[in-house]
């Protein structure tokens, strides 16, 4: 039940944003959307990334102090609740209120699932149980794909949105099975002022990067905005006494690592994702043969994810995030040579699942398993909100290059949106190929050198220890082992003490006593 709730989860918050990409390719190509900016239109995507990325470390650190199961259950039924919203309201403005209701609840299940999860099964499990979770969620993008394009072509955008309610009712009801989690019982109210700083600094990010094109200078202020709202949730994380974003993990330089190469793949995994529909749409292709079009990826993104969990232990979760950066920067070149949908452009798409099949359980194991236990709801939380915070990055600034492209043809903008995605994919296979090239290890990493003064001093111990031993024996015992000669014996260096066992304290305490 444990496996089923947390894949589940993850499967639920995937389709979720995979059915985001596929309503703003509809509306951007329809008489819904008329009009609109792409810009504007991703906001349906990036009205739940922002408060996922903004309050997720938060809600983990929540998961750990008040119980992982309860905070698992809140965040299900404010997910549930956002989804009807979504479906029912008309205005636009409701619709991404409604998209930030979701995405707050998201931002409570996502690492109270994976916290509850860790904190249960055995340390051997946990790397399969990680490969699982993060395997779910191309499963739920390979859902959604494949009956996705039925339901927008045959109720609209907004039916893509129902799934999400049913299947949230359904973990809901499971959540009654699971166990109720390791409490940290520290006493106190977690920093709710610094989680929405950081909220307002992430949404403020993104706004400039979306507007960074029309609004020209002006986007300056917005930086500076970000920074001093960032600088504040900092601030406010260094004094208070449960604050939103655990400083402790960023001590860890494994974390750190791992953080810089989740970000990465959010930017660039999203990047794709939001990139893909949107070009055979531009093309012409119906909603149902778009989704018959992206199925091959999400197949490659579930069976790649559970085979790099297998071997995940052999070459490392930095060889599988350098092999991952390698296959989607390799499908991007692929796809930028053809000029539309052909078989090798087909390749290129299994390809680039099978690279995102690789880096989400290698950035996951190599985030995740670098906190202590009693921190992996907060390293989930962080780690996600990397993800989720490269993902909105990534979103926005695929839309601006769309919209102005720094290249040139009938494809311009979407080929300037995959160029990108090959720079993100560069960068993320020189971090891990530096991680893995590295010659200094990190402290965490490094094994127990033991001195050779304690070796010596434990073997002198073991000696004493066993010549008082030998003084317990009984006397014909003793008497009837074999005699050493001190001519044909060779010196040892504890033979004096063996020979004066007799003195020893045991025998001073217990005597000669016969068992």
């Amino acid at each position: 039940m444990l496996r089923l709730v947390g894949a589940g989860v993850m499967l639920t918050v995937m389709a979720d944003t995979t059915a985001t990409t596929l309503a703003v390719g509809m509306l951007k190509y329809t008489p819904a959307g008329a009009g609109m900016p792409l810009g504007d239109l991703v906001w349906l995507t990036s009205a739940a990334f922002v408060p996922i990325a903004a309050l997720l470390a938060t809600a983990g650190r929540w998961a750990d102090l008040f119980g992982r199961r309860r905070v698992l259950a809140v965040g299900l039924v404010v997910f549930v609740l956002g989804g009807i919203a979504t479906v029912m309201v008309s205005s636009w403005s409701s619709v991404l209120a409604a998209r930030a209701v979701q995405g707050a609840g998201a931002a409570a299940m996502i690492p109270a699932s994976l916290g509850l999860l860790l904190g249960e099964l055995p340390e051997q499990q946990r790397r399969g149980a990680i490969a699982l979770w993060s395997s779910a969620s191309g499963l739920g993008c390979l859902l959604m794909q494949a009956g996705g394009g039925w339901l927008a072509a045959g109720f609209g955008w907004r039916a893509l949105f129902a799934p999400d309610v049913v299947m949230g009712v359904a973990l809901l009801a499971a959540c009654v099975a699971l166990p109720s989690g390791r409490r940290a019982g520290t006493k106190g109210w977690p920093d709710v002022l610094g989680a929405w700083l950081l909220a307002a600094g992430i949404a403020v990010i993104v706004l400039a990067i979306s507007k960074a094109m029309s609004w020209g200078l002006d986007v300056v202020w917005l930086g500076i905005a970000a920074l001093a709202l960032l600088g504040g949730a900092l601030a406010q994380a260094r004094h208070h006494r449960l604050p939103a974003i655990d400083l402790a993990l960023w001590r860890r330089p494994r974390f750190v690592w791992g953080w810089l190469a989740t970000w990465g793949f959010g930017a660039l995994s999203y990047g794709l994702l939001t990139v893909q529909p949107l070009y055979l749409l531009h093309l012409g292709y119906p909603m149902l043969e778009v989704a018959m079009w992206l199925t091959p990826t999400s197949v490659a993104v579930v069976v790649t994810s559970y085979l790099a969990g297998r071997v995940v232990k052999r070459i490392g979760p930095y060889g599988l995030i350098y092999a991952g950066a390698l296959l989607c920067g390799g499908s991007c070149v692929i796809v930028l040579t053809q000029g539309g949908p052909t078989v090798w452009a087909l390749i290129a798409s299994v390809v680039m699942g099978m690279g995102v099949g690789a880096l989400a359980p290698g950035t996951s194991v190599a985030t995740t398993l670098a906190a202590h236990p009693s921190q992996y709801a907060s390293a989930v939380g962080a780690a996600t909100m990397a993800r989720m915070v490269g993902g909105a990055v990534g979103i926005a600034v695929v839309s601006v290059v769309i919209d102005h492209p720094f290249m040139r043809g009938p494809l311009a903008g979407l080929a300037a949106a995959l160029a990108l995605c090959v720079g993100i994919s560069v960068l993320i296979g020189a971090l891990a190929l530096t991680k893995i090239t590295r010659l200094r290890p990190d402290p965490g990493e490094e094994m127990i050198k033991v001195p050779r003064r304690m070796l010596l001093e434990l073997r002198m111990t073991l000696a004493t220890v066993a010549a008082e031993a030998d003084a317990l024996l009984p006397v014909e015992t003793r008497a009837a082992a074999p005699s050493h000669d001190p001519a044909r014996t060779p010196a040892h260096p504890y033979a004096q003490q063996r020979q004066t066992a007799g003195t020893g304290p045991l025998t001073g305490s217990y005597g000669h006593t016969h068992v």
